[in-house]
């Protein structure tokens, strides 16, 4: 079953749990500098490492044989991110059957884990990445500093190079324009609140 068909734990107000893990090759550049040769060099790397990954079974999707369509539709299913969909040249997906594990090659970093589980499930999601994450680290040398962590194109990503979310159905908040003091109230406690497609997207309850 595909996860957005499930509910989990408190379905009923939490949609989605995501953990993403971001991680980059230290004898690349990041892929903003690669042209899409070098992009499908770095994504067949990555693929030869997790080749041997029998935990899930992972699926090579060739994102330039997608058509807009299908690649708008992983988008909106939050597999891919919507730059990732309009930009596929040299760029890779591996899938796995119940799409609830999706591993971008390319996009912003040379590699993004990202698993998403239905409902509250954050520690769930956090071992399914860091099973992949610990395999590729076994294999290949990522780019890591002791001071600064793992190595990011964008620097606010530095350190652990992970994002973790949850997903909120909160229509009544959203309907009584709650939504902006909620933010604020948030952010003291060191989180963000986003739209359902991520920065810079404006949520809809």
């Amino acid at each position: 079953m595909k996860w957005y068909m499930d509910l989990g734990n408190q379905g009923d107000i939490v949609l989605s749990t995501r953990v993403r893990l971001a991680r980059n090759l230290v004898d690349y550049p990041f892929p903003s500098r690669l042209d899409a040769k070098e992009k499908e060099q770095v994504s067949s790397i990555i693929k030869d490492a997790l080749s041997d990954y029998t935990e899930t079974p992972l699926k090579d999707i060739d994102m330039t044989a997608l058509s807009p369509a299908g690649a708008v539709s992983l988008a909106e299913k939050h597999l891919i991110s919507p730059e990732f969909a309009s930009d596929t040249k040299g760029r890779s997906l591996l899938l796995s059957e119940s799409e609830d594990i999706s591993i971008m090659l390319c996009e912003e970093d040379h590699v993004r884990i990202q698993v998403i589980y239905p409902g509250l499930s954050p520690e769930e999601a956090f071992k399914a990445a860091e099973k992949i994450d610990s395999h590729l680290e076994n294999k290949l040398n990522y780019a890591f500093k002791e001071k600064l962590g793992y190595l990011t194109q964008c620097p606010t990503n530095l350190g652990t190079g992970m994002r973790a979310s949850v997903m909120l159905h909160l229509p009544a908040l959203s309907k009584k324009g709650a939504m902006r003091g909620l933010s604020t109230t948030v952010s003291k406690l060191g989180l963000t609140l986003r739209g359902s497609y991520g920065e810079g997207n404006e949520g809809s309850g």
